[in-house]
């Protein structure tokens, strides 16, 4: 798969360019610079092609250690790419921009010079005059208008010497027939890394796929845009998406983090499962606490990871503590893996990564409907409904979903079913029929 990196000083449009090329809003896009930091990397199809996509930090004279880490991370993906989109602005070069023209030219990277912000003929015509840093393809847009992408793909067709265009219907994905779906345990497993701001989020992700893939430092809210990487683990391959940390709305103080912290509990939507990371030295918050609540309405198999355990003494005594804690504080949680761990060291890693692929498959498990309401007479005969003037009368129970679980149950009083023989039931599939540590649905109809 073609690799393609879009290089840039701040705020010159890249965001929006990897945007318009993705088909949909993925990278984080604002008029303030510096907006973007991660490389944010996406799966798509250039007019047919199958690309990988990179949105890299832009690339400055900054002195600050978080600035030299983004150039360092940008100057990087450069290194790593098929092909650099190298954009700048029709307005004019600067310093840095022919700074990294001259960088890239003695990479020996492939270059397409994209001029942005081309929007009237006046600018059409300041493009053809501008100086390009002997690089030879040249292409001007607007990204936030969509125009020149035309041509903009043609220029990419050329400089991967891709001839013609790939009929996106020949490939079947994972090797499923045509008219089959695939096992969905054979699919990439998403994986959701959540938390408070500082946390650790970005090291357990490195740590994960071994690599820096995400940039870490001690300033809280490094992680802007969601950063996405893939690793496998005994034969189960995750996508594990990095997100930026969650923290009270009225300490919320710019449109950037607000859209970033939106996009982090959208994440919630599009996963399977979720590592749900508190900071061991720090405790639980209440943010934890929505957090937590969050995932656990959607059904997502989660795993409570209390990082930073290599910082703790007494290690045993405060285990058991912040798990008495957090079942305390979450009890819907009760059934959830609670694991220590340590990103800077690695301990705990692989327990996590066992524990996360037996949830999935947890998650993914159908028990028939024979098995089922044989299981569901049994539970009825050592502990029978209430009886009264109106006898409950417990009809059958169905599996109608997987990812998340669901079972419907029927029965003669739906408004007024007993809530604690609601719970006995919810205890019983969760103990006998394999349903041990998820979250599922169990509604009640006549």
């Amino acid at each position: 798969m073609y690799r393609i990196c879009i290089a840039g000083r701040p705020n010159v449009g890249k965001s929006t360019l990897f945007n318009r090329l993705y088909g949909r809003r993925s990278a984080i896009t604002d008029s303030m610079p510096g907006v973007t930091r991660d490389a944010v990397v996406a799966e798509a199809r250039l007019d047919g092609v199958p690309v990988e996509l990179v949105d890299t930090g832009g690339i400055g004279e900054g002195e600050a250690e978080l600035e030299q880490a983004v150039y360092r991370r940008s100057y990087d993906e450069i290194s790593r790419s098929d092909l650099v989109l190298l954009l700048v602005e029709v307005t004019g070069l600067t310093g840095e921009d022919a700074e990294l023209m001259a960088y890239v030219r003695k990479s020996g990277r492939p270059a397409i010079l994209v001029i942005n912000k081309v929007d009237n003929d006046a600018r059409e015509l300041d493009a053809h005059s501008m100086d390009t840093g002997g690089i030879r393809r040249v292409v001007s847009v607007s990204a936030v208008h969509g125009l020149g992408m035309d041509e903009l793909r043609a220029e990419i067709r050329g400089a991967l010497g891709i001839a013609e265009e790939v009929d996106e219907g020949d490939e079947e994905e994972d090797g499923a027939e045509e008219g089959e779906r695939p096992d969905p345990l054979t699919l990439p497993a998403r994986l959701a890394i959540l938390g408070r701001p500082n946390t650790g989020k970005s090291s357990i992700l490195n740590r994960l796929v071994g690599e820096d893939r995400a940039l870490v430092s001690e300033i809280a809210g490094t992680t802007r845009d969601t950063v996405e990487a893939r690793f496998s683990f005994k034969g189960t391959r995750f996508v594990v998406v990095d997100t930026a940390g969650i923290r009270r709305k009225n300490r919320v103080t710019e449109a950037v983090e607000y859209y970033a912290v939106h996009r982090a509990l959208e994440t919630i939507e599009n996963c399977e499962l979720v590592l749900l990371v508190i900071d061991a030295v720090r405790g639980l918050s209440d943010q934890d606490k929505k957090i937590a609540a969050r995932v656990e309405a959607r059904g997502r198999g989660v795993v409570v990871v209390l990082n930073k355990w290599d910082l703790l003494e007494d290690r045993e005594n405060q285990l058991n503590a912040l798990r008495d804690r957090i079942n305390f504080l979450f009890p819907v949680f009760q059934h959830v893996p609670i694991l220590p761990s340590s990103a800077v060291t690695g301990e705990g890693i692989s327990r996590i990564l066992d524990r996360l692929v037996h949830i999935r498959g947890e998650l993914h498990r159908r028990v028939e409907t024979g098995p089922l309401n044989q299981a569901l007479r049994r539970w009825l005969e050592q502990t029978p409904p209430p009886s009264g003037k109106r006898p409950i009368k417990v009809r059958y129970i169905t599996q109608v979903g997987t990812n998340p679980v669901r079972f419907v149950l029927f029965t003669n009083r739906r408004k007024t079913f007993p809530e604690f023989y609601l719970r006995y039931i919810r205890n019983r599939i969760r103990e006998d029929l394999g349903f041990a540590h998820i979250p599922f649905f169990l509604e009640v109809r006549e």
